[in-house]
């Protein structure tokens, strides 16, 4: 069996961990397009350490945790408990925004994922029939330096690169064309506010938000000025401006059946 990943997250996150998110990114994508495992506003996977090992014989246990672990220390993970019985301790495992994004900005370079022969190969099958027992308590040798903590630090920050992204991520708004000494101090101050993964979070929930990207009564569209002023740019991070959640399809025709009979009962609505 071969092993293969995306260099560009590599170059991010490390190889191990590029290894093990290309497994993650296919089979959270298969379950949305299938619209399955979605819990709390996310789509998620789920395998057990023993599942994950008979995956990657090549790492120990201790090494699974480890690399599962540190990407959610990093924020680009979450794991949770979604299974039916109680007793089954299996992880499941969602990406968090900031690791939507950073993956949304490592292929802004391609067409898209399937495109990548000469980079990715065809996904490594997911095991989701074991049941885990483990605790991730081990630790090894601290995570390294990688370009994602560089980039909290503001000094370390090429702005220009700030600037880059947002015209790549956030792209149903106007791109910006010249980065200012007033915009240069007002990225440098969200840094310092927030931290720089914060600054990727909020351009990815501005440019999935329809209401700052036009969709309203008045056909405003916000800016990157108006993005990264604080008050704005906290707003955004709180989900204040995040596109309401939409029904799920299987729960949708229950709410008409339920709507249609409250009507004829009371005469009214169960949504005035």
């Amino acid at each position: 069996m071969n092993y293969n990943f995306d260099i560009d997250v590599a170059e991010k996150l490390g190889v191990n961990a590029a290894i093990v998110v290309q497994n993650l990114q296919f089979w959270i994508k298969k379950n949305e397009a299938n619209d399955k495992h979605f819990h709390d506003g996310r789509y998620w996977t789920f395998n057990s350490i023993k599942a994950w090992k008979e995956l990657f014989p090549f790492w120990s246990d201790r090494q699974i945790r480890k690399i599962l672990d540190d990407l959610i220390e990093k924020g680009i993970i979450i794991k949770g408990n979604f299974n039916e019985l109680k007793y089954d301790r299996t992880l499941w495992y969602a990406f968090t925004d900031y690791g939507i994004s950073i993956l949304h900005n490592c292929q802004m370079k391609v067409t898209g994922l399937s495109n990548r022969s000469d980079r990715n190969v065809e996904p490594i099958p997911d095991i989701n029939t074991d049941i885990n027992t483990d605790v991730n308590t081990d630790r090894e040798s601290p995570p390294e330096t990688t370009a994602i903590e560089l980039a909290r630090k503001p000094g370390k920050v090429e702005l220009n690169n700030v600037v880059d992204e947002f015209n790549q991520v956030v792209s149903r708004l106007p791109k910006v064309t010249a980065l200012t000494p007033k915009r240069r101090n007002t990225i440098q101050q969200r840094i310092k506010e927030h931290g720089r993964e914060s600054v990727s979070v909020c351009f990815f929930k501005a440019g999935k938000s329809d209401f700052l990207c036009g969709i309203n009564e008045r056909g405003w569209v916000a800016s990157f000025d108006w993005i990264m002023k604080s008050e704005n740019f906290v707003k955004i991070l709180e989900g204040n401006y995040d596109n309401k959640t939409k029904i799920p399809r299987n729960m949708q025709g229950a709410l008409s059946n339920l709507q249609n009979q409250y009507e004829l009962e009371k005469g009214g609505s169960i949504f005035d």
